[in-house]
């Protein structure tokens, strides 16, 4: 009988005796054996420690904020130092912050202050200078509010002193800080209360990223005696204070860095981090990557270590569950820049694309699909204009009418630019051969794929093309009259820009055209003038409400695309991977490290 069971028939024969009539009384010993119930205590659950490891393409130089561009410091830091703001989708987040400054809400303003002569400035062309007479500037101001209750690792209150602390140390040019556009055009940088500080832009200095000014900061109870030239070989350098979900346990030179999580996170009450340990190796050869991310030795593998070539590769290991695949639109964009101005190039060339109907023309006649497929398998969408569709201005572009495949419309419209073709297939007017020039950069598959599907569709309709390739010294040289882009030596040429947060309407205003007037400097190499597009374009620049810049990027990017100065392609393509256990890794176009949300990373059990 199980023991339940037997208990419950001793409780029913002694509530049944309660119930019978009572027995004559008697005095009699009665020895009673009670049985006691113990119910065992279950042994409490451990949970093992959860490790992940992160495989990069190489080992950081330095964990000094901001001393490095390379993407294994990114990585790390992105653990150690959570924010202070994510870029995602082109366009900045707060996260150690309260909110981003803006004017409407009264944080961020624009006020016209008073310049003396010899005083510094910003001039037009973004360059700091001093000013050549008095004058009366617009200066910018943004106020960041620090969320309360941030902690170092140690436990130390992380607060506006040490925002200003970060900023005092690293300005100096001493400090190994690689980027300094915006140290070098801020007049102050001051702390308003405990919290808050207020970032002042020079004069002159129309930031519109000024929502972003804000500094990273460091440890002032820690550092307060280092100067800046010795923050390059300080210990903090290789190992420095962390505010974000993980903190420095190791970092063993050529081999590995070893994080563990860090208690005093501000988010930790939230879970977060969900993992206890991160190990980063250094992994310089794809094969060896790959190699160790099926085998499980990896986690995660960064873009940094791995490229296009891979993809079929990581496709084949993903459909049989060994690994899966990210494929990110990068913000690097390939698009090709027509000769519109030729007959006004410091060296006159034939005019073949001055005339729109011919851009849109070559516009219809490229598929722009074919180009995309071959050279990053079809994983990025194509571009319509110069931002991506994540971009946050592009609704802005409206009803953009995308330039689809079509030779039939291509061919009336050079039918109607008074170009014919002649027995070879070949069109020419006024006894000019339509035969062009493709500029690209020299030993690279991705160009020369671009460069022969161009040929091919472009005789499909009558062009012919020849392919000019160079050296990357000679293609982006500038600043002379010889240059390729430059001097405007070329017919169509082809390379990338890089997109950010704006809209990049400068690259095609009337005064960033190349000229001696300008010294060769402009960034308008296709000698594009518009006076409309510049109205916008000047709009666009010289108002910090989001609303009105909208408005104005609207209508600058429907000129561009009616006019076609240039052809924009495919955003390149950022490649991941990890390991099919791996939750939550998300990356972003315009984040540079994958590792941006690594608090919420979590593995299944």
């Amino acid at each position: 009988m199980k023991e339940s069971g037997r208990w419950c028939w001793i409780v029913s024969a002694l509530m049944l005796a309660a119930c019978a009539a009572p027995p004559p009384v008697s005095v009699e010993t009665v020895e009673r054996v009670v049985e006691k119930v113990v119910t065992a205590t279950p042994p409490r659950k451990v949970t093992a420690p959860k490790s992940l490891t992160i495989c990069m393409g190489a080992e950081p130089e330095t964990l000094l904020p901001g001393g490095t561009t390379r993407l294994a410091a990114a990585h790390v830091l992105e653990a150690l130092m959570d924010g202070p703001m994510d870029n995602r989708d082109y366009d900045y987040q707060p996260v150690i912050l309260e909110k981003l400054p803006n004017v409407k809400d009264g944080d961020a303003k624009v006020a016209k202050v008073k310049v003396n002569r010899g005083e510094a400035m910003v001039n037009a062309d973004g360059e700091v200078v001093k000013a050549e007479r008095d004058l009366e500037l617009d200066q910018v101001s943004a106020t960041f509010k620090l969320k309360a209750g941030l902690k170092w690792e140690d436990g130390a209150p992380l607060n506006a002193a040490d925002a200003v602390f970060g900023y005092t140390l690293l300005k100096d040019k001493n400090s190994g800080i690689v980027n300094r556009y915006l140290f070098d055009r801020t007049a102050s940088y001051t702390a308003t209360n405990e919290l808050s500080v207020m970032w002042t832009g020079m004069p002159g200095f129309f930031y519109p990223d000024y929502n972003s000014a804000f500094f990273m900061p460091l440890p002032v109870h820690l550092l307060k005696n280092v100067a800046s030239a010795d923050l390059k070989t300080n210990e903090y350098a290789r190992k420095p204070l962390a505010y974000g979900a993980f903190k420095m346990k190791e970092w063993i030179a050529g081999d590995h860095i070893e994080l563990e999580k860090n208690p005093n996170y501000f988010r930790a009450a939230e879970g977060l981090p969900k993992v206890d340990r991160l190990i980063f190796r250094f992994i310089p050869d794809v094969n060896d990557a790959l190699t160790q991310g099926i085998a499980g030795d990896c986690d995660v593998i960064t873009q940094d270590a791995l490229g296009v070539e891979q993809v079929a590769f990581i496709e084949r290991a993903d459909s049989r569950n060994l690994l899966r695949g990210y494929f990110t639109a990068s913000p690097v964009w390939e698009h090709l820049d027509f000769n519109v101005t030729p007959e006004k190039a410091a060296r006159p060339r034939p005019t073949f694309f001055n005339d729109v109907r011919v851009r849109q023309a070559v516009a219809y006649a490229l598929n722009r699909k074919e180009i995309a497929d071959r050279v990053v398998f079809g994983k990025v969408p194509l571009l319509d204009t110069l931002i991506a569709r994540a971009h946050w201005a592009f609704a802005a572009a409206g009803a953009l009418e995308p330039y689809a495949y079509d030779p039939k419309k291509a061919e009336a419209l050079l039918d109607q630019a008074g170009w014919v073709k002649g027995a070879d297939g070949i069109r020419a007017k006024a006894g000019q051969r339509f035969a062009i020039a493709f500029t690209g950069l020299a030993n690279n598959k991705p160009v020369e794929t671009i460069a022969q599907v161009f040929r091919d569709n472009l005789r499909a309709v009558g062009i012919e093309v020849r392919f000019d390739y160079v050296l990357a010294s000679a293609l982006f040289a500038r600043g002379r009259e010889d240059t390729y882009l430059s001097g405007q030596s070329f017919d169509v040429i082809q390379f990338a820009w890089r997109n950010d947060t704006q809209v990049p309407v400068n690259l095609y205003r009337c005064d960033q055209a190349p000229s001696r007037a300008n010294g060769f400097i402009g960034q308008n190499n296709t000698g594009y003038c518009n006076a409309e597009y510049d109205v916008a374009a000047t709009g666009y620049f010289n108002n910090l409400d989001r609303d009105s810049r909208i408005k104005f990027a609207q209508t600058a990017l429907k000129i561009l695309n009616r006019d076609v100065p240039f052809l924009p392609l495919y955003p390149r393509l950022k490649v991941s991977a990890s390991n099919p256990r791996v939750l939550n890794l998300k990356p972003n176009a315009t984040h540079n490290s994958e590792l941006w949300n690594v608090e919420e990373w979590d593995v299944k059990e």
